[in-house]
């Protein structure tokens, strides 16, 4: 039975295999037209999408697929001169150049499929510093690890226009499904001349999603001189990659001080109703165990791989510990901070006044073997 290819005006890539399979390949339901939001988001997936089609028309028969074939408005729509080039003498890194991408860290939707308060906070910081000329684009990054039928990104995506930001300023990454993998591919689609990356998330995940930001950065640039210092094409002196420059933005969450709203006590109940104190505390404590750079490299510890397929080990990196310890130490300052916060960061209930002020001390309060005490003093407050 011969392979058929249909483009519809949903957007869904579908290929219809014998026994009437369907496969959505890319896309969203209900998003239309080539915006350029959908142009840049599917061009990891309708790569993919095509080369197992190519595969499968093979295995039935259908040798005559050409991808000239394809409807042009599907051609068009692989954006080959989107994607940031590796060689160091084509990538889209500009060392020292003032203009600006963000990445806008996501969070699980709540349970009725709406976006929680903290993520509308973090579409909100996006558009002020893209109403700021700070960046030219908004890169939102995540896949489908929960296996909902849809990816974080496009739901992210649709929060950033909720708040104002065009379809134009977006870019979608659909691959990830952790935080050091938002940075990672994320990397794949910075526009040309981009010198300063800002990381947006939540006040109580910024220390934990810096240490990763770095040390993934730190090991592509070190993979790539590597994979090009002998290279002839390559004509510089210190033969060092182009560095962007990394920018915290931390975004303030609720402060509540209704306790009997979280469910914290309860290990099944969605992360939205948690407490902003023990999400400050979770993230204290997956540091100063060490789980983060653990999980960065060896067997994974969990059925999510941090990265796939590249493993960091952390040790080998001459900045870690002085990155580690500045992420103990905003993570330690964070949970010490938000301890009052006992309700869930929902703008539910009385708030109290926001006791933090950005940026923190980076240098640890007191010992880093004292975070379990940091956390005990919190939980019994």
């Amino acid at each position: 039975k011969p392979l058929r290819i249909g483009f519809s005006k949903s957007s869904h890539c579908t290929a219809t295999m014998p026994g009437d399979m369907e496969m959505q390949s890319c896309g969203e339901a209900g998003e239309s037209g080539e915006s350029g939001v959908k142009r840049l988001a599917i061009g990891s997936s309708l790569v993919g999408a095509l080369v197992l089609v190519v595969g499968v028309a093979s295995i039935v028969g259908c040798t005559s697929l050409r991808f000239r074939e394809l409807p042009a408005h599907i051609r068009r729509m692989i954006d080959w001169e989107a994607q940031n080039k590796l060689p160091p003498w084509m990538t889209s890194i500009e060392e020292g150049s003032p203009q600006g991408v963000a990445i806008v860290l996501g969070q699980s939707l709540k349970p009725d499929g709406t976006p929680s308060q903290v993520l509308i906070d973090r579409a909100r910081m996006a558009k002020t510093l893209l109403d700021e000329g700070k960046v030219v684009k908004v890169i939102v990054s995540g896949g489908d690890p929960a296996g909902v039928g849809h990816t974080e990104a496009s739901e992210l995506a649709k929060v950033l226009m909720g708040v104002g930001i065009p379809a134009e300023s977006i870019i979608l990454e659909a691959q990830a499904t952790t935080t050091a993998e938002n940075i990672w591919f994320s990397l794949r689609w910075l526009p040309k001349a981009t010198g300063q990356l800002y990381i947006i998330t939540s006040d109580f995940h910024m220390a934990r999603a810096t240490y990763i930001s770095r040390e993934v950065l730190g090991y592509w640039y070190k993979m790539l001189e590597d994979t090009y210092k002998n290279n002839p094409d390559w004509h510089s002196a210190t033969k060092l990659y182009p560095r962007l420059t990394l920018h915290q933005v931390p975004v303030a969450s609720f402060c509540g001080s209704n306790a009997s709203l979280n469910h914290d006590d309860d290990p099944k109940a969605d992360v939205t109703t948690k407490s902003l104190a023990l999400r400050a505390m979770d993230e204290l404590k997956w540091l100063g165990s060490r789980e983060v750079p653990n999980a960065l490299f060896g067997s994974p510890m969990s059925n999510i791989l941090y990265i796939w397929p590249i493993q960091i080990n952390v040790t080998k990196d001459a900045n870690n510990p002085s990155n580690f310890e500045a992420a103990m130490a905003v993570a330690t300052r964070v949970a010490q901070g938000l301890c009052a916060c006992t309700a869930p960061p929902e703008g539910v209930g009385p708030e109290i006044p926001y006791p933090l002020t950005f940026p923190l001390d980076a240098s640890l309060p007191t010992k880093r073997a004292a975070w379990r005490e940091v956390i005990k003093q919190c939980r019994h407050r």
